[in-house]
């Protein structure tokens, strides 16, 4: 597997697909499809992402496909997201719809307000 990294000096608009890992620490328009999307602080994501495992540090607007989702402490998150396993960390602020659970023991859906989550965790 390899791991990929868009730069902080620099924006794509359009969609990235591949194998591994890709590290977001400059700006993305677009959608991703990789093992592991990892947007770091600083860096940008506006598009649907599927992956085996999403990290948000930085900023996501869009929807999100994945086994794991860490949204992490400072990151900004305007979100629809489907998940198995959901970690919100204090002070990640997220907006919109999650449905998080076991896919074949049927899911729960959850709205989200504008929410600056203190030390939260959703069992949904």
């Amino acid at each position: 597997m390899s791991n990929s990294v868009i730069s902080s000096d620099v924006k794509i608009e359009g969609n990235i697909t591949g194998k591994g890992s890709i590290r977001i620490e400059g700006n993305v328009l677009g959608n991703l499809q990789f093992d592991d999307v990892v947007i770091v602080t600083g860096g940008s994501v506006t598009g649907d992402i599927n992956a085996k495992s999403f990290t948000n540090e930085g900023s996501f607007k869009g929807k999100v496909n994945a086994d794991n989702i860490e949204l992490k402490v400072g990151s900004t998150s305007r979100i629809n997201l489907n998940t198995q396993k959901l970690i919100i960390e204090s002070s990640a602020i997220v907006v919109g719809k999650v449905k998080c659970g076991d896919p074949t023991k049927g899911s729960e859906q959850t709205s989200l307000g504008s929410t600056n989550v203190k030390q939260q965790s959703l069992n949904i």
